[in-house]
């Protein structure tokens, strides 16, 4: 499994027993043996966003749940990028990472050890392991090979592709990012989407997910707001006194100057993101877990969100 040593490995335990967010899966206890090490984590009744998203039967997911996932994502991510004790960068995250508890909440699962690793700062990167996975990985990680929040920003905006989309990172060799890129260009947004619910996509909303993940995906780590920028302009889209995402983005100095969204506000009125608004706020409490040296947890087969 890792190379740690087994002072590493109960340190590294130490370290995500105290990470506590609604939106991520909690550590429930390890097993550090000379035979063998593991982790154990909460159950996930209803599976990840990949089995939601890809597994034949499956009820599409509605868009209003896939916004609802993309904030929480979000929240989970600025929870480690600002809040924790120690802020990290996640390295890996990816639909086969989000899942669902029985009550259909999205939760960030943070597998892999290799993934732990502390960020001094959220502008220092962190040397580490080879992390992330083919689609989703920052192109600036294949040259540096250092990882940071921005790394996370850039596959959080292919994971917002995926939701709008509905198709894997890797489309027969092909890039989601520069794929839809193409398309965005274009001004062919209507066939970004799931087939499965082109019919009740709100184009307002369309045009606000994919301006942000075409923020997020950014080459230039740069030019990438943050996380926090992110849900920023997510919840002021709720905020009927909003004028801009201009606003939002210079404030945080991005050098995109907002452009992606005051170009398209021009036409139309700020509409609302759907969504529940409760998960709109992050967490920074923490919380310390002791874990027992075991624990068996109860398994069942992922099923389909209720309601949709």
């Amino acid at each position: 499994m890792s190379v740690l040593s087994e002072e590493d490995f109960c340190r590294e335990m130490e370290i995500l027993g105290r990470l506590h967010h609604r939106h991520l899966v909690t550590l429930r206890g390890f097993c550090s043996s000379r035979q063998e090490r593991f982790m154990i984590y909460e159950f996930m009744e209803n599976g990840s966003l990949k089995d939601q998203l890809y597994s034949s039967g499956r009820t599409p997911l509605p868009w209003k749940t896939r916004i609802q996932i993309a904030i929480d994502v979000a929240n989970a991510l600025e929870y480690l990028h600002y809040y924790c004790d120690n802020t990290l960068c996640h390295g890996d995250l990816r639909s086969s990472n989000v899942l669902f508890d029985k009550n259909f909440l999205a939760k960030v699962a943070y597998f892999g050890l290799e993934h732990s690793t502390r960020c001094a700062s959220r502008h220092v990167p962190h040397n580490g392991n080879a992390l992330g996975t083919s689609g989703y990985l920052d192109p600036e990680y294949m040259v540096t090979k250092m990882m940071t929040d921005k790394s996370d920003v850039y596959s959080y905006g292919v994971l917002l592709l995926e939701l709008v989309v509905g198709k894997q990172a890797s489309l027969n060799h092909r890039n989601l990012v520069q794929w839809s890129q193409e398309l965005a260009d274009s001004f062919r947004l209507s066939e970004l989407v799931d087939p499965a619910i082109a019919d009740a996509v709100d184009l307002e909303q369309l045009h606000v997910v994919v301006g942000i993940a075409k923020l997020c995906t950014q080459r230039e780590v740069k030019e990438r707001p943050s996380i926090k920028q992110i849900l920023r302009m997510l919840r002021e889209r709720l905020d009927p006194s909003y004028t801009g995402f201009a606003k939002a983005v210079q404030g945080e100095g991005c050098h995109d100057d907002g452009r992606l969204f005051t170009e398209k506000q021009q036409e139309n009125e700020v509409i609302a993101l759907s969504g529940d608004a409760r998960c709109l706020q992050s967490s920074s409490s923490t919380s310390r877990s002791y874990c027992s040296r075991s624990i068996l947890l109860e398994c069942n087969s992922p099923q389909s969100p209720h309601g949709i």
